[in-house]
């Protein structure tokens, strides 16, 4: 009995290294930036982990949390277009490319750049509802969030925070129906905004994503509507 207990151990513990090898290996597959995108991220500054773009005295900030295995270059456009309107944005890696192991990614970043009087997290797919757990815990230091195919992580009604919502009508994987559901965990006066033809990938400029629908927009002109109503509402 001993020596069957022995070997049902090892057994147990030998499957949940394969299990937590087999994970790490999964989260290294990215998505990684066109060369598109790679032109927009060579305008940022890079340091301790992140892209920076603008001014870090600009009035407004928003941190932008990647989608899950997502790499952060992906999503420079929005930086680039963001701060040549004011706003300061900081986008940054994430543990293991996955924003729901990361969710405090902002604080370091929002406690550096001090002088930036308004703070908002936004976040694409996973990397959405990962900023809504960093917002809900830290509602002092940021105003609100700004979802790109995402939801709340849980409810926020109870919370002093605004809320954008932009989707796209043929997203495969942040269905329609889903960001019609997490209404009912948003504040009452939560912005929401649907994008014609849009779809889960066209958000970041990473090429087509597993699950999705193919969309009649190039990546750019959904990310000039997405970028175009986040300026209208910041």
């Amino acid at each position: 009995m001993k020596k069957f207990l022995k070997w049902t151990a090892l057994s147990i513990v030998a499957l949940l290294l394969v299990a937590v090898i087999g994970f790490l290996v999964w989260t290294q597959f990215t998505y990684g930036p066109t060369d598109e995108a790679e032109t927009y991220a060579a305008q940022a500054v890079e340091e301790e982990g992140y892209l920076a773009f603008g001014d870090p005295a600009s009035e407004v900030g928003v941190v932008l949390y990647p989608g899950a295995k997502v790499e952060k270059e992906a999503y420079a456009y929005y930086g680039t277009r963001l701060s040549e309107e004011g706003v300061f944005v900081v986008i940054p890696s994430l543990r293991l490319n996955l924003g729901i192991l990361d969710i405090d990614a902002a604080e370091p970043i929002i406690e550096k750049y001090s002088d930036v009087k308004a703070w908002y997290v936004a976040g694409h797919s996973l990397g959405g509802s990962a900023a809504s757990g960093f917002a809900l815990e830290h509602v002092s230091q940021v105003e609100g969030v700004i979802f790109l195919a995402s939801y709340p992580i849980r409810s926020m009604k109870d919370r002093d925070l605004k809320v954008l919502s932009i989707s796209g009508e043929q997203d495969g994987l942040a269905v329609p129906e889903d960001i019609e559901a997490s209404r009912d965990d948003a504040p009452a006066d939560s912005e929401f905004y649907q994008i014609k033809g849009g779809n889960h990938a066209n958000f970041g400029m990473y090429g087509p994503q597993k699950g999705d629908q193919d969309s009649p927009l190039t990546s750019k002109q959904q990310m000039d509507e997405a970028i175009g109503k986040i300026l209208e509402w910041l």
